[in-house]
């Protein structure tokens, strides 16, 4: 595999049928045991939401590049139209996306603190779709599908998936062509009979072929059976560590992965199905495609929490290349920061013009990185500088002040800001610790408000005595 074979994935349309549900995080620290049980006191400090189910699927097919039409149910509830929100504001083709009052959006809430999961809550209801919401679909099916290049059929058993709609859309892309591939869950594989590639992963497909996968024996057993069960062209076991075997009536061929942390394999399953349907239906080879669905699915279980990738990241990957430049955009940076919180991590925001970089601030901003876990400083852009100080400043350009504080092992970010003041940038970064010089306490600071609402904290360093930028320019003028 090479970038430019990577290069080659285009926005192919693609449909996604499934489970679609809400993964929610409650992230916090936890320092007590409660006084009227013996159970952890979380101490809420963050709570966040991602697409779950075929919904991730439906995410890292957008990261990648992918059009979008989604088959699926949600409530008539608050988390329904935030689950309709997301897919709008992702262009995801979400017409067939249908709501039904008696059957409630799916939410699986994780409470996390300090990087560990305490407890999983799941609200849902598990049970074949009413029949009035299986009869919409399947008028549907025979106008949708021949429209795609590949069909995703994405099955978390909450009871979507009904033997009709997938029988209605395996033998209409087999009619047109289209490539099926499933996500299966369950023991009886006999309900994809028909649909082009299967992914289980190991333990997937120990249970739904009877045969207890211990080596690669029996790997290809279990493979080969479920090939007799669902009369696939090929079973794609994924194996986390040990990568990707690849199942066929005729050969075995094992894809290793390239060795990485693991911090979380949550979701990287939605990931492989996804890389795969997006290169398969771009006319890559199943040998190909499987190589781009390994190392999508290298990137994201070194990530917290159900994540995606770019082409863009796999690209850096397979060429061992890492952006070192710590400047990001806003918009970059707030999903970011959403990633660290999963982590437990905090995040400490400071900003300044830092033009004539001096040891006061190198203090600053060293004492800063302390508080928290990420350091992101905000840097005042040449434009908001004049602004402030007037023309004849700042001394050093954007870019160089920018490069200077981006050197500094413990900033993390750096975010360049054009308004007088940080408080765009604070509103959307909601640190949890803010840091000023001493020289602001007892006066409001800017966002400091927007910091404490929600449970942060200001903090204050204190400034070295007799060096400013103003001092040192006034020195060097009357030097």
């Amino acid at each position: 595999m090479n970038e430019q074979l990577l290069r080659g994935l285009r926005p192919v349309p693609i449909l996604v049928a499934g489970d679609v549900m809400v993964d929610e995080y409650i992230l916090g620290d936890v320092d007590r045991i409660s006084p009227e049980s013996p159970v952890p006191v979380l101490v809420v400090r963050d709570r966040l939401r991602r697409l779950g189910g075929a919904g991730n699927v439906v995410k890292n097919l957008v990261s990648m590049g992918g059009k979008v039409a989604l088959f699926g149910t949600v409530g008539k509830d608050e988390a329904g139209r935030w689950f309709r929100e997301c897919c709008e504001e992702l262009a995801v083709e979400s017409f067939w996306l249908r709501e039904h009052d008696t059957r409630p959006t799916t939410i699986k809430t994780r409470v996390v603190a300090r990087n560990q999961q305490i407890v999983r809550v799941d609200q849902e209801q598990i049970s074949s779709i009413p029949k009035d919401l299986e009869t919409s679909f399947l008028g549907d099916v025979d106008s949708v599908v021949p429209q795609v290049k590949a069909v995703v059929v994405s099955d978390y058993g909450k009871g979507f998936l009904t033997q009709e709609i997938l029988r209605a859309l395996i033998r209409c892309a087999k009619v047109n062509r289209i490539p099926v591939l499933v996500d299966p869950k369950g023991m009886d594989y006999g309900k994809y009979r028909g649909a082009t590639h299967i992914t289980p992963n190991v333990r997937e497909a120990s249970v739904a072929s009877g045969i207890e996968i211990r080596d690669k024996d029996s790997l290809v057993r279990a493979g080969r059976a479920l090939l007799d069960q669902t009369e696939a062209e090929a079973i794609i076991i994924t194996r986390g560590k040990d990568g990707i075997t690849l199942v066929t009536r005729t050969e075995t061929t094992n894809f290793p992965v390239k060795p990485v942390e693991i911090i979380d394999v949550t979701g990287a399953g939605d990931t492989v199905i996804a890389a795969l349907a997006l290169s398969v239906a771009n006319g890559f080879s199943l040998e190909n495609s499987i190589s781009v669905a390994n190392l999508a699915a290298s990137l994201v279980v070194s990530r917290f929490g159900a994540a995606s990738v770019t082409v863009d990241e796999m690209v850096d990957a397979l060429n061992n290349r890492a952006d070192d430049s710590k400047e990001i955009r806003l918009e970059d940076l707030v999903p970011v920061l959403r990633t660290y919180r999963l982590q437990g991590k905090q995040i400490v925001f400071t900003n300044g013009c830092f033009d004539l970089f001096h040891s006061g601030h190198l203090k600053t901003l060293r004492e800063a990185s302390q508080f928290g876990d990420v350091l992101v400083v905000g840097v005042n852009s040449d434009k908001s500088i004049r602004m402030i100080k007037g023309e004849g400043r700042p001394i050093l350009q954007q870019s160089d002040r920018v490069e200077m504080i981006s050197a500094l092992s413990f900033v993390d970010h750096v975010v360049v800001f054009d308004e007088e003041t940080p408080l765009r940038l604070i509103e959307a970064i909601r640190p949890d610790y803010l840091v000023k010089g001493d020289d602001w306490e007892g006066r409001e600071v800017v966002g400091g408000d927007i910091v404490t609402a929600r449970g942060g904290q200001v903090k204050f360093v204190k400034l070295v005595k007799g060096i400013s930028t103003t001092d040192l320019i006034d020195k060097i003028r009357g030097g």
